[in-house]
């Protein structure tokens, strides 16, 4: 995603070299990452507010997408404040915070069925195995602290490396549907009354991967002197504490609408290199639209040991209006295309970026 803050009027001796000073990416709200660096002392500050909604998963196997369990729904707010630095006019500093809110909603459900020779009223047994697996967290999750180095620009483009650092704030990590414990599906199995039951559910609702992550990439940009642009961006992702590593990359191509419209599209897409460590034992169901009154002693158990890895591509659209000429509205949905190990996610985008005069 492009910015138009810095865009000047028209004319027509303009020329590539200024389209690429005019194709800038401004804010963070705009774009994770930006061959555009920031002139010295220039300031750019922002918010996006990310809604993500998912009633289906792709599982470790690589199978088709398919529903949640017991009418499952996922759903998370973010909102992230971000800061982006001109330090000189080819390096530039941007740091970004989120304040998340995570939710996993579903049909509760007994999973352990009551022993014939219980002396237990079947009442006192089902409302003391009844599972909930609904969970909302909610606080600061993963800080993201960026350094960017222009190297290089030519007529109609221009390139740059970044690092990144991300890093979790304290909450607490994903795990399995009973934590870390059962640490093997043979062990759930052999111990199922002792795992399944309600002080023991704790799931994957987490405001993050708990690790963090040493993210260097390489950014290349191409403007046009009619309005066009074209972007890529490749790099690895050194995921620490026994995470799966991944490279990671996105394209994007869009076209400026007269002074105050850009619209985009692109890929964006993420694929891990190695398996990442065993956080615990899933338990999904075998068919998932089976209602939750029938699972106990349906044998509908789908269980998966889950490895912190995954997959992802996705396909962004969207749009940025300028407002005036030191601030802009960034607006765009990013749509699930294919993945693995995560949930079938949307993502809807809206976002400021407001930039100030240069810091002497």
């Amino acid at each position: 995603m492009l910015s138009l803050l810095n865009k000047p009027a028209r004319s027509a001796g303009i020329g590539p070299a200024a389209i690429l000073t005019l194709l800038g990416i401004l804010g963070p709200t705009v774009a994770l990452a930006s061959p555009w660096t920031l002139p010295a002392g220039v300031l750019v500050v922002g918010g996006r507010f990310d809604y993500e909604s998912a009633d289906e998963e792709w599982l470790d196997d690589g199978s088709a997408a398919r529903p949640f369990s017991l009418r499952g729904e996922y759903q998370s707010v973010t909102y992230t404040l971000s800061a982006r630095l001109g330090i000189t006019d080819k390096f530039e500093l941007e740091l970004q915070i989120p304040l998340r809110q995570v939710s996993f909603s579903s049909d509760p459900v007994i999973l352990n069925s009551q022993p014939t020779d219980s002396m237990q009223s079947s009442l006192d047994f089902y409302q003391e195995n009844v599972l909930d697996l609904s969970r909302t967290v909610r606080g600061l999750g993963d800080v993201r602290l960026t350094a960017r180095h222009r190297l290089w620009r030519g007529p109609v483009w221009v390139g740059a490396a970044e690092v990144q650092l991300k890093t979790p704030t304290g909450y607490a990590p994903p795990a399995g549907t009973f934590g870390a414990n059962p640490r093997s599906i043979a062990d759930f199995e052999a111990n199922t009354d002792r795992y399944a039951r309600p002080e023991n559910v704790t799931d994957d609702v987490t405001l993050g991967d708990g690790q963090v992550d040493v993210r260097p990439a390489l950014l290349l940009g191409w403007g046009f002197a009619t309005g066009t642009f074209m972007r890529l961006d490749v790099g690895y992702a050194l995921r620490l504490s026994g995470a799966g590593d991944q490279v990671f990359g996105s394209a994007r191509v869009g076209q400026s609408i007269g002074q105050r419209i850009l619209l985009f599209t692109g890929l964006d897409g993420e694929k891990a290199v190695e398996d990442g460590r065993r956080i615990g034992v899933s338990v999904a169901a075998i068919d998932p639209k089976l209602p939750a009154a029938d699972y106990a002693g349906s044998n509908n158990l789908l269980l998966r040991e889950v490895h912190l890895d995954r997959d992802r591509l996705s396909l962004p659209i969207g749009g940025i209006v300028r407002i005036t000429s030191a601030a802009e509205l960034n607006l765009g949905v990013s749509l699930p295309l294919a993945g693995r190990n995560t949930s079938v996610i949307t993502t809807w985008s809206l976002g400021f970026a407001l930039r100030t005069d240069p810091i002497e």
